[in-house]
């Protein structure tokens, strides 16, 4: 997706995934779901958006917003985070490269806002917060996605995603299992961009990939989830995820991998 798109799409990018409730549907939006703020603040009194109920204002701001050179920040009001080095995924059997410079290139840095621990999740404007994710971890019983930097055990993000661009992967069939012949540093398992999610066809993966300066297709933290809770699938009555596509029969594992 081109930066507009990903502004559209992607951008309150506070709590854990993995802290989630049951009762919270899929598509409901933000209010009331996982990265609805109100509900997790330690400000309390202390914060005016806890008082007024202002959901959006824990990541996004219409004025003075977080500005570093060019990079994206779409009206960004929360404490980037403060991990300057990331370790990426590594594995004998992936074909992409990724640069720890640019993993958390797009929006994915913000998500690593609050997903890597290192900002209180209710830090926003002006006030420093008081719970950090390992905290909440701790009240749920849930694990950290990714902790102090090491990104390196979770499904790898930050790499060209495009296999017909240079550097790019994904070279497989957008529709059918006629998997064409492999070639060095591309995947033809890998459903090329033009393929789109299932239960939720009128999404391609283009629109969740984040294209950066380079003109590079880029694999992001919003290639699988929808932190908005609006275009997302996850099946009913079970952990709200933010899954573009259900965990029911891996269906967002095999949109994208032909296995």
């Amino acid at each position: 997706m081109n930066k507009k798109m990903v502004l559209a799409a992607l951008s309150i990018v506070a709590l854990a995934g993995s802290v989630a409730f049951a009762d919270t549907g899929a598509g409901t939006g933000v209010p009331g779901s996982i990265h609805d703020m109100t509900k997790y603040g330690a400000l309390g009194a202390g914060d005016p958006e806890t008082q007024q109920g202002r959901v959006c204002a824990y990541c996004h701001t219409p004025h003075h917003a977080i500005t570093e050179g060019n990079d994206y920040l779409p009206l960004w009001s929360h404490k980037i985070t403060t991990n300057g080095t990331f370790t990426p995924y590594l594995s004998a059997t992936i074909d992409a490269f990724i640069d720890p410079a640019t993993l958390m290139e797009g929006p994915s840095k913000l998500c690593m806002s609050c997903h890597d621990g290192s900002v209180a999740v209710d830090t926003h404007y002006a006030f420093t917060g008081g719970k950090t994710l390992q905290q909440l971890d701790t009240d749920f019983a849930t694990p950290m996605i990714a902790a102090g930097g090491a990104y390196n055990n979770d499904h790898p993000i930050g790499f060209i995603y495009d296999g017909l661009t240079d550097g790019g992967v994904a070279t497989g069939p957008t529709t059918g299992d006629d998997i064409p012949t492999k070639a060095a540093g591309k995947d033809p398992y890998i459903r090329n961009k033009a393929a789109t999610y299932i239960g939720n066809t009128n999404i391609t993966i283009a629109e969740r990939l984040y294209q950066n300066n380079n003109g590079d297709y880029i694999m992001t933290c919003a290639t699988c989830h929808d932190v908005h809770n609006k275009k997302n699938k996850d099946k009913a009555g079970v952990t709200n995820y933010l899954l573009l596509a259900s965990n029911e029969g891996s269906s967002l594992c095999l949109s994208c991998h032909i296995k």
